[in-house]
């Protein structure tokens, strides 16, 4: 899975996108509730359109992420911490999404 990591002016990942043509809504809240110590907190239902671009948040050792599709209709989600700050546990969740592209198949064969 590409990752293209997102960087504020020290450098720092403070968020990153992803593809999102083979993981899809579903998927990547699925990505995200394997997470070790991560709690899914909302996720968009199946078959429901909220018209929201934030369609997924969850918690990692007490900061809130989300992860959006900027417009309702991009080749690309945006993952990060709610606000978009530096945290270290976005290097968690940037590493576990990257990890994922390796089994992806086996997120959407979970359900």
């Amino acid at each position: 899975m590409d990752i293209y990591d997102l960087r504020d002016a020290e450098g720092r990942i403070v968020a990153f996108e992803v593809e999102n043509s083979s993981l899809g809504r579903h998927g990547a809240c699925r990505v995200a509730d394997k997470i070790p110590r991560a709690r899914l907190l909302r996720r968009q239902r199946h078959f429901a359109w909220s018209g929201r671009d934030d369609f997924c948040e969850f918690e990692l050792d007490g900061i809130t992420f989300v992860i959006e599709e900027p417009f309702g209709d991009n080749s690309r989600y945006w993952v990060g911490p709610k606000p978009p700050e530096f945290v270290p546990q976005i290097t968690v969740v940037r590493d576990f999404f990257a990890r994922a592209g390796l089994w992806g198949w086996f997120i959407r064969a979970a359900g």
